[in-house]
């Protein structure tokens, strides 16, 4: 007999759920103003209007905290949806375009994580891994981008300097600066990142890696 969630039973996960998305949105938000040595957990319980023992409850610590928000850093579907898009475009000024919109909406929604990440890194070597593992699923993704465009395009062959280009031109310290720092909004940088991507990645030929 096939089983069914009982209404109660689909009321109190809501509920947990929305505690539980409360909670990481007061840290987030307290991390980012108060840095994360700063914030406490009681902090981060009255500013989510629950008990503090919740907090411990459904996180246990402010690592794991940052650790869910650096999974929706990762997992953000509107951006996952443009790389696919990306990876599956056989243009090669379409792929960068599109890749290009992917990196726009990552760091639109998930730069202040990235930034709270280094600071907590500076305090907690654990976190530091952790930031590591974030990194190298980043490098994962754009190698693989690299390698998608050498497929359709001769003069693309050498991926590890496609890659080398798209890592420096995506860095999210970059976005800072633009957004951050000079007062772009997202539009403006998207189209500066998608024609500078056409042409730094597409004019290959026009600039080499130096000898040793």
């Amino acid at each position: 007999m096939k089983d069914v969630k009982s209404p109660s039973g689909s009321l109190r996960a809501e509920r947990a759920a929305i505690t539980r998305r409360r909670i990481a949105q007061a840290a987030r938000t307290l991390f980012a103003s108060r840095g994360y040595t700063a914030t406490t957990l009681l902090a981060i319980a009255i500013d989510a209007g629950v008990a503090v023992q919740t907090v411990y409850a459904v996180y246990g610590s402010k690592a794991n905290i940052l650790r869910a928000l650096g999974e929706e850093l990762v997992n953000d579907p509107p951006a996952d949806a443009a790389y696919v898009e990306a990876l599956a475009a056989s243009d090669t000024a379409e792929a960068l375009t599109r890749f290009a919109h992917s990196i726009r909406l990552r760091w639109q929604t998930g730069h202040d994580i990235v930034v709270i990440g280094a600071d907590a890194a500076s305090a907690d070597p654990r976190i530091r891994i952790e930031m590591d593992r974030l990194l190298s699923a980043r490098r994962r993704g754009i190698a693989e981008l690299a390698r998608s465009l050498a497929k359709h395009d001769a003069g693309l062959a050498d991926e590890h300097r496609t890659a080398a280009v798209i890592e420096a031109l995506t860095l999210p310290e970059l976005y800072g600066n633009l957004v951050g720092g000079h007062g772009w909004n997202a539009d403006a940088y998207e189209l500066w990142l998608a024609t500078a991507l056409r042409r730094l990645v597409m004019e290959a030929e026009l600039v080499r890696p130096g000898p040793d």
